[in-house]
């Protein structure tokens, strides 16, 4: 009766560990993401620091928009910003995300010429990223940063997308429906 018992309980317990396995691996689901991001500062009265509306290529084929909510200039002319960013796919899935941007002058470059490197961080959306978390980061360059013309961001995107809903199923976001 003791070894039924034993043989019963390691049972048990590898049937725990499986389905804890499973849980685990179903929730970490995850795709990497990269592509490239065309932005435009545009009109915004209701938003003081500025907002910017974008092209998205890539894995998030379809169009976003950056609101700033904080800006800081430090030693050489550095700026820092923190940011609410919104993609929407063409498929219509939404993913939102917090952001942490440094904007360095390029030496020998007109002003208003900098170096863009951000880091934005995955709050979740919705559809396929309902719930998703992650880190994306974005690389390239921002033009006119003080006018007079349009200022425009021109820069390339890579991270991870984790959630519930995400399966790597190879999309490289180049259909368009």
């Amino acid at each position: 009766m003791k070894g039924l018992t034993k043989r019963t309980t390691k049972l048990a317990l590898a049937l725990c560990l499986a389905v804890l396995g499973m849980a685990i691996e179903a929730r970490a689901d995850c795709q990497d993401v990269r592509g490239r991001i065309r932005e435009t500062q545009i009109p915004a009265p209701n938003d003081a620091m500025g907002r910017t509306l974008s092209n998205v290529d890539g894995v998030l084929n379809g169009a976003g928009t950056s609101l700033v909510t904080s800006t800081n200039e430090a030693a050489g002319g550095v700026l820092t910003a923190t940011s609410l960013d919104v993609f929407v796919t063409i498929r219509g899935d939404l993913l939102s995300a917090t952001g942490a941007v440094q904007l360095t002058p390029i030496p020998d470059k007109p002003a208003g010429e900098f170096r863009e490197n951000a880091t934005l961080t995955i709050t979740g959306g919705s559809g396929k990223y309902d719930g998703a978390t992650g880190t994306i980061t974005l690389k390239g360059r921002a033009h006119n940063l003080y006018g007079p013309a349009i200022t425009t961001f021109n820069v390339t995107y890579q991270g991870s997308v984790c959630g519930p809903n995400i399966k790597d199923d190879g999309d490289d976001g180049d259909d368009r429906n």
